[in-house]
């Protein structure tokens, strides 16, 4: 009885650590819990019972919970089948990571030599204490290297929301390690410095004694690293490129009247408009001529969502140009989370204007990361992202933003994201705010973005996924060579 009790807290402890996981993304918004949201699991997994079944149990627990609270805005949305298939694979993928750690990571057991000495600085080298932060490093990167791929492989079949890493997003220093790694080089990033928290406040509790710098070497490295990164990214922020620039004016009011959108362009046009983009419209006959008026069509161009709807539904794009007008029909994705029931799409076709290539991606193909990729692949220097409203809630929009934002700095693309209220935004290739809300228009933002040449791509535009295979493939390693030296301590062969 005991143990079954035992047993259940550490489910619970799971359980826990989904919830406060969950906390860390939209509509909550608590993103310093990322970095503590692995914790309970963590301990559940590596400090209690090690059989299979528990550890798949508890990974499930946790997986299924995060994936249940962090996408519970499908439900108000009506769509239980999307809502089940995120949980379910957030749980499998909790599940097959819980019996990887518990089966593949063990800590440093505790040491037999009773020290009460105070916490304070030591000084010299300690091979013990050396040795295990040592081990509570490879014990953090094979956990945080197996959450990773299994992340990467969950977005190989769905739709990549919602990474561990995303909400990082917010920190920009941070969020230029995307560049390199994608958004699993966060996710690792998070996952590892959790492992950290967790193993050394088990040291402080067992081993209470003063610790030389070799003790304290795995949060040192840590700490360093994650400073590094920030820096690093900093510096990049203060660069200049010297790319030319357009200066875009995104008109976002909640109507779609043709008069009001004018008006609108017209107070923004003072500003040397090259580009407006205007959220929503419905033209009637002979609206087309009265652009004239705001230069479209002559120095300036014109990209707009329409819709022939009376509940003003996004439906189709217009573009206006020197003398031509395009339109496009948006293609509609009910079932976007559901693997095998609508097929991906794997390119858009990049529209130009004034030598400028803009990929439109328009309502869920703006939250396809493959779609996104292919769009900054095939030589698209602006990402334009019109999202309707009326399909997603409002933290469903919260989290495309904040996933959309993520990617289109891993391409260093700028994004023009057009959609009604605050969230819509004008970003820089570094995820900087470019627009600044005219006054007293509030639904009126310019912006200046720097156009990238064709051939300017990041790292991880050039090369893919390569850091979460990289660090999928070094964590299977290190965990089975552990595993190993393990097993041929314990029968004496290694020894000998």
């Amino acid at each position: 009885m005991r143990s079954f009790a035992l047993h259940l807290v550490t489910i619970l402890q799971s359980i826990l650590s989904g919830f406060i996981l969950a906390a860390a993304f939209p509509p909550w918004n608590q993103s310093w819990l990322i970095w503590i949201g692995f914790i309970p699991v963590l301990s559940s997994l590596l400090l209690f019972s090690r059989h299979w079944l528990l550890s798949l149990l508890r990974g499930a627990a946790f997986g299924g919970t995060f994936g249940g609270l962090v996408f519970s805005w499908l439900l108000g949305d009506s769509r239980l089948a999307d809502w089940l298939v995120n949980a379910a694979s957030l749980a499998l993928l909790g599940a097959i990571w819980g019996m990887f750690v518990g089966l593949l990571v063990q800590l440093p057991a505790k040491s037999a030599e009773k020290k009460i000495a105070p916490i304070l600085p030591g000084y010299g080298f300690n091979s013990g204490g050396w040795n295990k932060s040592m081990a509570h490093l490879r014990a953090a990167l094979v956990s945080a290297a197996g959450w990773t791929v299994l992340e990467w492989a969950r977005g190989v079949l769905l739709p990549g929301w919602n990474a561990v890493g995303t909400v990082l997003q917010a920190n920009l220093p941070l969020l230029q390690v995307v560049t390199i790694t994608g958004v699993s080089g966060l996710t690792f990033m998070v996952v590892f410095a959790n492992v950290i928290v967790l193993t050394t406040v088990r040291r402080l509790v067992l081993e209470p004694s003063r610790m030389t710098w070799a003790d304290r070497f795995d949060v040192t490295a840590t700490l360093a690293t994650i400073f590094l990164s920030a820096v690093a990214g900093f510096w990049s922020l203060q660069r200049r490129s010297g790319n030319e620039t357009k200066n875009v004016a995104l008109i976002s009011p909640p109507g779609t009247q043709f008069s009001h959108l004018l008006e609108l362009s017209k107070s923004a046009g003072a500003n040397g408009i090259d580009l407006f983009v205007w959220r929503c419209v419905r033209f009637e006959r002979g609206d087309y001529a009265a652009l004239a008026d705001i230069s479209i069509g002559k120095t300036a161009a014109l990209i707009t969502g329409l819709t022939n709807a009376e509940n003003g539904v996004l439906n189709a794009v217009s573009i206006v140009e020197p003398e031509s007008v395009k339109n496009l029909v948006i293609p509609v994705h009910r079932d976007f989370f559901q693997p095998g029931i609508e097929p991906r799409s794997k390119t858009v076709h990049p529209y130009a204007f004034d030598n400028v290539s803009c990929a439109l991606l328009l309502n869920w193909e703006a939250g396809d990361p493959l779609l996104v990729r292919s769009s900054a692949k095939g030589q698209a220097q602006v990402l334009v992202a019109f999202v309707d409203s009326i399909f997603l809630t409002q933290t469903g929009l919260e989290q495309l933003f904040i996933n959309l934002r993520a990617w289109s700095v891993s391409f260093g693309r700028p994004l023009i994201f057009a959609t009604s209220g605050d969230q819509a935004a004008i970003l820089s290739g570094s995820g900087r705010s470019a627009g600044v809300r005219s006054t007293p228009e509030p639904d009126v933002l310019i912006g200046r973005i720097e156009i990238p040449s064709l051939n300017e791509l990041t790292i991880y535009a050039r090369y893919g996924d390569w850091f979460a295979i990289t660090c999928g493939v070094l964590g299977i390693f290190v965990a089975f060579s552990e595993r190993l030296r393990r097993h041929y301590e314990k029968s004496g062969r290694l020894a000998a």
